[in-house]
């Protein structure tokens, strides 16, 4: 991610790469640099963060001109067309919105919002500047995902009935590799990803959640936090799903995460397993499995899943194609989630807001 930078050849019609700044320097803005650094039609001109000695070892790495602690800067510069929005869940708002006022099309981490209301603030400011923006959703660009939603929309399964998904995470992730963790629960951080696939399958909207969260680990740890969320959605059609988030795995389970998804449909069944992704490994110290669909850096590059996401993203700047995820799709997510927050509070179950 660091040689590359300079051998860009112009190939959009104006005879220019797409020009990305990239705002957050942890663990998914480096990820979303690396990804438009393997695109040959884009390349990153400057990072924002906070504290600006990540800004600056990211756009070094990835040989931006510019680094700094305050996004505007990079958001008032001409040669910026695509930004790549990737702080912490409940960050997104104000910069999507400031990215939208100034005329850049952009791609945010899931999910969109935390809020409906800071949804809607965010759609209303697109819906203003006419710019694309998409949430960046990136599991539907997994092979297999996209492969089970061919079969669903083709009939082989018939109509699909029942849903269920897990998303799990070793303890590490919210005791050492978020600092943000007491910000958000497992299942704004785990199942938006489930619950945007598992709309995307159903093909029919959210009306009504009934959930539940566990405490006590984290809790002891001074994380106030759930340890785990699990909750039942009705759909419009009749359909059922089960959404479980759980991060309190032991930092022994051989994959980060432990994610798999069913679908169940009159005439026939999906699963998709990601637990092992295809690679197995065992040697005298551990014994795991690598994950490979989302980010794996490929000779060299980095390649899967996020990379994919991030150049239809540069593909919809380039020819004003509408992006695959709508954001009134997105919106939706957020409502579910928001209605799985509710209910866990209220100790019963709530409607989604349509």
């Amino acid at each position: 991610m660091n040689e590359s930078m300079d051998t860009r050849a112009p190939v959009t019609a104006d005879g220019r790469t797409v020009g990305v700044a990239v705002i957050g320097a942890g663990i998914m803005g480096t990820a979303h640099a690396a990804s438009a650094v393997a695109d040959p039609r884009a390349r990153v001109v400057g990072v924002a963060s906070l504290p600006l000695d990540g800004a600056r070892e990211l756009a070094n790495q990835c040989g931006a001109e510019e680094a700094t602690d305050d996004y505007r800067h990079l958001l008032s510069r001409d040669d910026v067309d695509l930004v790549c929005i990737a702080t912490p869940d409940n960050l997104h708002t104000e910069i999507a919105v400031a990215a939208a006022e100034a005329g850049k099309s952009f791609l945010v981490e899931k999910p969109l919002a935390t809020s409906l209301a800071d949804a809607d603030k965010i759609i209303a400011a697109v819906e203003r500047s006419g710019v694309n923006a998409m949430t960046c959703f990136n599991h539907r660009w997994i092979p297999s995902y996209a492969a089970a939603h061919e079969e669903v929309a083709r009939g082989g399964l018939g109509t699909p009935r029942m849903a269920y998904a897990r998303k799990n995470d070793r303890i590490f992730v919210p005791t050492h590799m978020l600092s943000w963790a007491p910000g958000t629960t497992p299942a704004w951080f785990l199942s938006s990803h489930d619950i945007d696939l598992v709309c995307w399958y159903m093909g029919e909207p959210a009306v009504e959640v009934y959930a539940t969260a566990v405490r006590g680990v984290l809790h002891s740890r001074g994380i106030e936090t759930p340890d785990a969320v699990q909750a039942q959605v009705r759909f419009a059609g009749g359909g059922v799903a089960t959404f479980e988030s759980c991060w309190t795995y032991p930092d022994t389970f051989p994959t980060m995460t432990d994610s798999f998804i069913e679908v169940v449909g009159t005439a026939g069944v999906i699963h998709l397993d990601r637990k092992a992704d295809q690679l197995e490994v065992s040697t005298a110290d551990r014994y795991e499995y690598p994950r490979t669909s989302i980010m794996p850096t490929i000779h060299g590059r980095q390649s899967g899943a996020l990379a994919a996401a991030v150049s239809h993203m540069v593909d919809c700047v380039i020819t004003g194609a509408e992006p695959l995820i709508s954001l009134a799709s997105s919106r939706h997510v957020t409502a579910i989630l928001d209605a799985i927050h509710h209910s866990i509070d209220a100790g019963g179950s709530v409607p989604v807001e349509r």
